[in-house]
């Protein structure tokens, strides 16, 4: 699980932009106060002491390593506040590019031999990593490294060396994992592949002299010899890059400074000193490049006149130099093949050496432990007896002394509990007073409004139940009026029924004026039933609409 998060707030005061995976730890860029700054994550094998971290931090004036600001322990890893440098690009990024040139390489190696021997200095010895990834490209043309690490408390361990740093350089080819001698199809020119050969687990000091050696031989042969190695870069293919060292990209890479530790102030100062270091450092170094320049240009032009000079007696001279080139490589055959031998004579020797002198140490040091051992326990055993006698007088005097300020404080102590007893009965008596008279009024408060609202509550159930009758008692009585109406319609249709039967059944006595008189009777008891029907039909229709509505 990543330590970092783009979002996260380190200790609340730096804001995360960027992370990436860098050598088993996290390389992230935050920012603080309008300021940009490094956040490193270095996993830990064993717990770092305090001197470690003093050790990060005397590192802040070194010109070719990325300060460090303050440095935090966290859970089996440290946290370093660095500033944050804008690298034109980190070297693996260049090596991509392709194009590098051999003189070009070889100034870079040679200003990063002072960093291994800085780091060794150190009481608890430090290192670097040797890999590309770890390695920015300055504004002024300058190298910084960014890891660093001490031996037996960090990871990774220091596996990549100076033989594999050149390899990665001058093939073009990213290593996933180290390599301990040259591959058979390197393409490299003799004198490059013994360069590189023996510089495999070798100290800085010893392949600053290989490379001195290489160069001198160079420049002392002829042109034709050494034109070959110029191009150092296979072409223009991407190296591939380990997941563990892929860099951010050119815009992301600040730091912050820390929310535990020095103020802001000393933090700007901080970064005030470092800046001025690396513009005197770059000033000093741009310097430097413009003599190596003018020195490479004379060089240049002398190589040239006497290329001219050799061209003309090319022809005498390739017989002879074929001979020479053949001597030369059988002598400097015999020469590594001696070298090789003494250096593991030397190093038997040395091994031997070191092996007595440890066994003679061992044995010194085993013979100094038991007598300290022996005097501590007589001092110890002293001292114990001195310290036992004092300390059973002092518990003696002690416990007396106790026994009274006991006696005293039992005495004190009592009064004033039965004081704070009474002043507590009192005022428990009060307050359990003022309880019940405020208890006996709230519940004389709730009490009427409860019986208010059973009074409202009732009256308005009596309302509505009172409502409630006169609307069934008023619907009854219309229903009893509508039925009383509708049976008095059909007795009415009834009785007319049976006086027209009867009529019907009865002779018609009198002439056509009764029989007028009859029929009018009989018209106008139609039109009574009629009108009492229409009535009873525009009274349900009537009470039909106010339902409905």
């Amino acid at each position: 699980m990543a330590f970092f998060s783009v979002g996260d707030n380190y200790r609340g005061t730096y804001q995360i932009e960027y992370v990436e995976p860098f050598f088993e730890g996290e390389l992230a860029v935050a920012s603080s106060e309008g300021e940009r700054f490094f956040l490193q994550l270095t996993r830990l094998q064993k717990p770092a002491p305090p001197r470690a971290i003093q050790q990060y931090l005397s590192l802040k004036d070194h010109p070719l390593i990325v300060p460090y600001l303050q440095v935090y322990s966290e859970e089996r890893s440290l946290v370093m506040i660095r500033p944050f440098v804008s690298f034109t690009e980190r070297l693996h990024e260049r090596i991509a590019r392709g194009g590098l040139e051999e003189d070009q390489i070889l100034d870079w190696v040679k200003r990063l031999f002072p960093v291994e021997e800085t780091l060794k200095e150190k009481p608890l010895r430090m290192y670097t990593v040797l890999h590309p990834a770890n390695i920015g490209l300055t504004e002024s043309g300058g190298v910084q490294v960014l890891y660093c690490g001490v031996e037996g408390r960090t990871l990774p361990d220091p596996q990549v060396d100076w033989g594999n740093l050149l390899y990665m350089l001058f093939s073009g080819k990213m290593l996933d994992q180290p390599i301990k001698k040259l591959p058979p199809d390197h393409g490299f020119s003799k004198p490059l592949e013994k360069l590189i050969q023996r510089s495999f687990h070798r100290p800085a000091n010893s392949v600053a002299s290989n490379l001195e050696s290489y160069l001198k031989k160079r420049d002392s042969k002829g042109f034709f010899d050494f034109l070959k190695p110029k191009s150092t870069s296979k072409g223009n293919k991407a190296p591939k890059i380990p997941p563990s060292v892929e860099s951010p990209s050119d815009s992301a890479a600040p730091e912050k400074s820390p929310s535990e530790g020095p103020s802001s102030d000393v933090l700007r100062r901080r970064l005030e000193e470092t800046r001025r270091a690396q513009e005197e450092a770059a000033r000093q170094e741009q310097e430097r490049r413009e003599r190596e320049e003018a020195e490479r240009r004379a060089r240049e032009e002398a190589a040239r006149q006497e290329q001219e000079r050799r061209e003309r007696e090319e022809a005498e001279r390739r017989a002879r130099e074929e001979a020479a080139r053949q001597e030369q490589e059988r002598r400097e055959r015999e020469e590594a093949e001696r070298r090789a031998r003494e250096e593991a004579a030397r190093q038997e020797q040395e091994r031997l050496e070191r092996e007595r002198r440890e066994r003679e140490e061992a044995e010194r040091r085993a013979r100094e432990e038991a007598a300290r051992q022996e005097q501590e326990r007589l001092e110890r055993e002293r001292r114990e007896r001195e310290e036992a006698e004092r300390r059973a007088r002092e518990e003696a005097a002690r416990q007396e002394q106790e026994r009274l300020e006991r006696e005293r404080r039992e005495r004190e102590e009592a009064e004033r509990r039965a004081r704070e007893e009474a002043a507590r009965q009192e005022q428990e008596r009060l307050e359990r007073e003022r309880r019940e008279r405020e208890e006996a009024e709230r519940r004389a408060r709730e009490e009427a409004a409860r019986q208010e609202q059973e009074r409202l509550e009732r009256e308005r159930r009596e309302r509505e139940e009172a409502e409630r009758r006169a609307r069934e008692e008023a619907a009854r009585q219309e229903q009893e009026r509508l039925e009383r109406e509708r049976r008095e319609r059909e007795e009415a249709e009834r009785r007319a029924r049976e006086e027209a039967a009867r009529l019907k059944q009865e002779p018609v006595p009198g002439g056509p004026k009764e029989q007028s008189e009859r029929a009018r009777v009989e018209r106008l008891h139609h039109d009574r039933l009629a009108a009492q029907f229409e009535e009873y039909v525009r009274h349900v229709f009537n009470r039909q609409s106010r339902g409905n509505d």
